[in-house]
């Protein structure tokens, strides 16, 4: 099963993207910000990310996409 982290800040769009994947069989992670986002990054492995790229706050989506791309899996 392939575990995907969901960065999304509008409520009503990431509630609707987890619901479909996850219908579909996916393990879904979803969070608001991309605070929350480097957190997960930094301590769990994924194998897919589904980012927005503007989102409000410290960083956007490119940096999150970034944290991914130079992330090493964990064991």
């Amino acid at each position: 099963m392939l575990r995907i982290l969901l960065a999304e800040d509008d409520d009503a769009v990431r509630q609707m993207l987890q619901t479909a994947l996850e219908r579909d069989g996916f393990d879904v992670v979803a969070v608001a910000g991309v605070r929350e986002a480097l957190h997960c990054i930094a301590t769990e492995n994924f194998d897919v990310l589904l980012s927005d790229l503007h989102m409000p706050h410290a960083g956007d989506g490119f940096t999150v996409v970034s944290a991914m791309r130079h992330t090493t899996p964990r064991q």
